[in-house]
């Protein structure tokens, strides 16, 4: 596997498996805090990785695994916090895939100088609330 996915994959499961949280509403705020803070350290990372997987450097599948893996370990972490069954999208399996969308979009906004991280992280307790309300929603 290349060296700089490898890298964020395994960073990305440690921070998931180290978060702590005792409820859904509290992983979710440390997630946000969490990757706002890790893109900005690990830009030149996250940058390379990207750079290689578009220039086919590295094999869709591989990166696609890899991606799979941390979504799925997110929606675990979820299922288990959620034990009172407060949030149906969670539990119908697609609660960490709609979580993740919506940080990598805002992600990408950083990257591409929409937001900085100060506004993310004063912005975070409205982003918050916004998830847990998708999260809510009925299928």
């Amino acid at each position: 596997m290349d060296e700089a996915l490898k890298k964020l994959e395994e960073d990305y499961l440690d921070a998931v498996e180290n978060n702590d949280s005792d409820s859904v509403e509290e992983f979710i705020e440390a997630f946000l805090y969490d990757s706002w803070s890790y893109n900005e350290r690990n830009l030149a990372t996250i940058k390379t990785a990207m750079s290689r997987y578009s220039q086919q450097q590295i094999d869709v599948d591989t990166f696609s695994n890899s991606f799979k893996r941390m979504v799925d370990r997110v929606q675990k972490k979820l299922q288990e916090l959620d034990g009172q069954s407060h949030y149906p999208v969670i539990q119908d399996g697609r609660g960490a895939s709609l979580l993740i969308a919506f940080v990598d979009g805002l992600v990408i906004q950083y990257f591409a100088g929409t937001y900085t991280i100060e506004q993310l992280e004063k912005d975070t307790p409205y982003l918050m609330r916004a998830i847990l309300q998708l999260l809510k929603a009925e299928s």
